[in-house]
């Protein structure tokens, strides 16, 4: 098992070649990970309870969607059957990832909570609701800009644990460690990626805003209806770019063709 060097230009590659795979079977994919996200936020509306059990879930549940971007990949309209991928193969390896993945959100709340005594952290596992007038206290203001870091940091370490699991029949520990490893040899690639994904949904984003404000309705029920607009349109390619860059920093020499 080895993790390849990529040049820092593949970052953007894998955003618009991501763009040509959901070309492939786009209402497919965009129904199928309406059910995906759906389910995510169903999970995370349970007090507590759901904050657990989605990180827990979350190394199976990902499985799903970066094997329908694989199948569109190869140029096969993915089924409804690859939402569950992830839980028919490994599951128990991946529940122990899914272990890893709690244990690191936890300390990243516990971090949060040196700025703001905890507001944040108990908003963050339905306990509490943050208002408005909230998201301008400074202390609050500093509490998710260290979530934010600390999370990013974390997730961007285990990212490829799960398909490494699934996929590679690694374990726990070794799929942590490449996944890591991968990471930190390919920074470059990833933090333009990382910039190019972020302006896209900042462009998508004000667009649905503008569509949104055609509608009567509270601001705050605008501003969500658009928002999650914007995350179930980005989703497919968000997730067919992360298999292609898991394809190329893995597994350079067995790339499937993206259909024309």
């Amino acid at each position: 098992m080895r993790a390849n060097r990529l040049p820092a230009g593949k970052g953007l590659r894998w955003i618009g070649q991501g763009f040509m795979i959901v070309r492939a079977a786009p209402v497919r994919l965009l129904l199928l990970h309406l059910a995906f996200l759906l389910a995510i936020t169903i999970t995370v509306a349970i007090p507590v309870i759901g904050f657990a059990a989605l990180w827990l879930l979350v190394p199976a549940l990902v499985i799903g969607p970066h094997a329908m971007a694989r199948a569109a990949a190869r140029g096969v309209v993915p089924g409804p059957e690859l939402l569950l991928a992830g839980f028919r193969a490994n599951l128990a390896m991946q529940l122990r990832l899914g272990g890893v993945y709690l244990a690191a959100m936890i300390a990243v709340l516990a971090a949060t909570m040196l700025a703001d005594n905890g507001h944040f952290a108990q908003a963050m596992i339905g306990r509490v609701r943050l208002q408005i007038g909230d998201l301008q206290n400074p202390e609050i203001q500093q509490a998710m800009l260290i979530g934010a870091v600390l999370q990013t940091a974390a997730l961007g370490a285990l990212w490829y644990a799960p398909l490494l699991v699934a996929w590679n029949g690694l374990s726990v520990s070794k799929a942590v460690f490449f996944s890591a490893a991968a990471a930190l040899i390919n920074w470059r690639p990833f933090l333009l990626y990382g910039v190019g994904i972020t302006l896209l949904f900042a462009f998508v984003l004000m667009l649905a805003l503008g569509a949104a404000m055609l509608f009567a309705g509270p601001r705050a029920a605008q501003g969500n209806a658009a928002l999650f607009a914007v995350i179930w349109i980005l989703l497919p390619i968000w997730f067919a770019s992360s298999y292609l860059s898991y394809r190329d920093v893995f597994d350079p020499g067995n790339s499937p063709t993206i259909p024309p």
